[in-house]
């Protein structure tokens, strides 16, 4: 078969081929779902994607922290998933000094954008049409456009003038777990280098210790979950991002409404819904010491409180310990969506790169 390419004025354009290297990775445990087998992929993938930004990626690392010192005003462009994991990454660079936003791709024209802004747009498949008719609009108009994907030659890479991969290799699960987890890793390693003190090297053994010690605790609670229409799941600070990716987990695969919240927000409407048996994830580290009165309130009111870590292993390091709960989180949307029988992998409505507008 011949494949030939053309410009807008009809000339062909010689094209070389480029070699892409993805690698599929071999876990030895037979799974039921990709979900779970993507879930236990984290671990080797987090390290690969530690090894490259230490070697391979350490050029484009270098672009990253050169153009984040250099911006007035850094801007995150994402979507779903990668829309949370850039709260993350925004979050980290406010507690550095740095003005830092993260803007759904969708609703991208409510931030104003200068010569001075630096754009970075978060995307798994870099092919999401929000963020790219986003970068589209920015390119000429913001100081440069850098990317985080997990697809090489993507769209939204090859109009960056940088970008990172996450090494995540292929997801076929619609939810993103292991894509969320290197997206966050990638953002914990920039803030590293640029002066916070984040331990990035035990990342891959405690997401290994996360899956191992939790499993046999979060199939009890699927159990107890599988009949519930409501869950809400609560943080403070930087674990309030991690309560909104669990909480889209929980929605798109276990088809349970859950609703993320900061926890100082219960007082103000939302604790009308807490009664008897109303259940409640809260992440509720040691560190977080106001935490701990939203859970008094929710359990004073008849609610069932599942605390991380106190009812699950997560170790409580600052800031990883909201990656590690978000992988609680999704222990706990597999085994409730297979606890209801649920098509696991392909979620009704869903898809897994939205290609629309």
């Amino acid at each position: 078969m011949e494949v030939k390419f053309f410009n807008k004025r009809g000339e062909e354009v010689k094209k070389k081929p480029l070699k892409l290297k993805w690698v599929d990775f071999d876990i030895k445990k037979e799974f039921e779902h990709f979900m779970i087998k993507e879930i236990y992929e984290q671990p080797l993938v987090s390290k690969i994607l530690i090894d490259s930004l230490k070697t391979e990626q350490s050029d484009i690392v270098n672009k990253f922290l050169d153009e984040i010192e250099k911006a007035n005003k850094i801007v995150f462009i994402a979507a779903g998933s990668s829309y949370h994991s850039s709260l993350m990454g925004s979050r980290l660079l406010r507690e550095l000094g740095y003005e830092a936003y993260s803007v759904l791709a969708s609703e991208y024209k409510d931030m104003k954008y200068d010569k001075n802004t630096l754009i970075i747009a978060v995307s798994q498949s870099g092919e999401t049409m929000d963020v790219i008719l986003a970068l589209k609009d920015l390119k000429e108009r913001a100081k440069k456009v850098l990317s985080v994907v997990n697809v090489p030659y993507s769209t939204i890479q090859r109009i960056s003038d940088s970008s990172l991969e996450i090494k995540a290799g292929p997801e076929k699960c619609v939810a993103a777990t292991k894509t969320y987890t290197n997206q966050v890793i990638a953002f914990l390693y920039l803030a590293n280098r640029l002066g916070m003190k984040v331990n990035v090297e035990e990342i891959p053994d405690e997401i290994n210790r996360t899956i191992n010690m939790n499993e046999e605790r979060v199939k009890e609670i699927a159990r107890d979950l599988k009949e519930e229409r409501d869950i809400f799941i609560i943080g403070r600070g930087i674990n309030y991002y991690s309560s909104l990716e669990i909480s889209l987990k929980l929605k798109e695969i276990s088809y349970i409404h859950a609703e993320a919240l900061a926890g100082g927000e219960l007082k103000h409407g939302t604790l009308a819904l807490i009664e008897k048996g109303t259940k409640v994830l809260a992440l509720n580290p040691s560190w977080d010491i106001d935490i701990k009165t939203n859970i008094e309130e929710v359990a004073s009111r008849g609610g069932v409180v599942y605390e991380i870590p106190k009812d699950f292993y997560a170790k409580e390091s600052y800031p990883n310990f909201s990656l590690y709960s978000v992988i609680v989180g999704q222990l706990l949307t597999y085994y409730t969506a297979r606890e209801k029988g649920l098509p696991i992998d392909y979620p009704r409505n869903l898809a897994k790169s939205v290609t629309v507008k």
